[in-house]
């Protein structure tokens, strides 16, 4: 699968192909959750887990803790969301509990302690990667990690993680939910063909979607997609129930890797016109927001070398607005393209999203490069994978 897939196009940096690949083994890929201050306690209302987990993708991961714990996948809280080829430090926090041992496959328990109150999303100061790239020429590779290095951005495109490298579908998932087309979101989360084995049985499906038939065909180990059909077999068109089977924060992650996607879209047209600041820019300084005019365009310039703030871009729901002037055109025309409305994102079962805006710009810190590896800190909600992809410049998403 290409990125433009998931809407990325283009590249920011001007280099050549190092070419490589991520992942050769899951221990290539590591990243840990780093908080800047944790008022760790010996007894408290809220458990908190530091787990070190091996190729387990995140849904699941709660899934099992929460029935190690006897409680509900609801109930365990978490700052952010992990790439499942990996091995990941990873805090889950679950109130109300009292520690117990228990055990997981690839899953190692590194510390625990309790707090007054539960993790949330993006609480966390940031993440440390650290990256070991396979088949890439070396010497491109370090260099074209150095130009990098030095600039100290890219580009802040979501990666391919948040619609899944191998079967991309979270967003297609996610466009129908919006869309209010249920029985074509189901039938695109379970049979959506990707490049993995299953590709043959989601197919028949894709094309068939027979949820009797499919649950003679579908393994154990797709639970969530049996799940689904076999609330069809015995809800028959029920397909907005079929979805409520999932876990809520999964659902919400459709809706939301479909408001990616389009960012992604804003973002890659944005690039072919400007890679600079312009004006009718809504720009991010300092957690204060600043129209860009033509009176503090050259001061907010100025701030932007001096690595202060960044232009921003549409996430689009129901209460976001647009920027002006050509960014705000540019907005305006990728809405359009995908038919959908702000008034779209006031969603049943909870999945409202009010939206935001997301800055274009992502700054990271304490770069290290090899010849085969890189090493930097991302803030929460950056995407190692943008990163490496402006060194690698390979556009085959598996390739990450």
């Amino acid at each position: 699968m290409d990125f433009s897939n998931i809407g990325v196009n283009g590249f920011y940096f001007d280099l050549n192909p190092s070419g490589g690949k991520l992942r050769k083994e899951s221990e290539d890929f590591y990243v840990e959750e780093l908080f800047d201050h944790l008022e760790k306690q010996d007894e408290g209302k809220v458990l908190v887990l530091k787990l070190r987990a091996k190729n387990w993708e995140h849904n699941r991961l709660i899934r099992f803790v929460a029935r190690s714990f006897h409680v509900s996948p609801k109930r365990v809280y978490f700052a952010g969301t992990k790439d499942r080829r990996s091995v990941k430090v990873q805090y889950f926090s679950i109130p109300g509990v009292v520690y117990r041992d228990f055990s997981l496959d690839d899953v190692d328990v590194l510390e625990h302690f309790y707090l007054d109150s539960p993790l949330t999303i993006g609480s966390h100061s940031g993440n440390w990667f650290d990256i070991r790239v396979s088949d890439a020429e070396p010497d491109t590779f370090l260099s074209n990690c150095n130009m990098v290095k030095t600039s100290g951005i890219v580009p802040n495109f979501y990666g391919p993680q948040r619609f899944g490298s191998i079967r991309p579908v979270t967003h297609l998932v996610g466009r129908e939910i919006v869309r209010g087309n249920f029985r074509e979101a189901v039938r695109m989360f379970v049979g959506y063909p990707g490049e993995d084995r299953f590709a043959e049985v989601r197919k028949e499906y894709f094309d068939n979607p027979d949820p009797v038939k499919g649950l003679q065909n579908f393994p154990e180990s797709l639970d969530l997609e049996r799940k689904v059909m076999e609330h069809l077999t015995n809800n028959t068109d029920d397909f907005s129930g079929a979805i409520k089977q999932l876990p809520e924060n999964l659902v919400s992650m459709f809706v939301h890797a479909y408001q990616g996607y389009i960012f992604n879209r804003i973002l890659s047209r944005r690039f072919e016109i400007s890679k600079s600041i312009m004006v009718g820019d809504v720009y991010n300084l300092k957690d204060d927001t600043i129209r860009v005019n033509n009176l503090n365009h050259e001061k907010l310039k100025s701030a932007f070398d001096r690595g202060e703030g960044s232009p921003t871009a549409l996430v689009i729901g129901y209460g976001t607005e647009y920027a002006g002037g050509k960014p705000g055109e540019i907005e305006r025309e990728i809405i359009d393209e995908e038919g959908v409305k702000q008034i779209d994102f006031k969603l049943p079962f909870g999945l409202s999203s009010r939206g935001e805006r997301r800055d274009i710009f992502l700054r990271f810190s304490d770069m290290e490069c090899t010849e085969s590896s890189a090493r930097f800190k991302l803030p929460p909600g950056g995407y190692a994978t943008s990163v490496l992809r402006e060194i690698l410049r390979v556009s085959d998403m598996a390739n990450y």
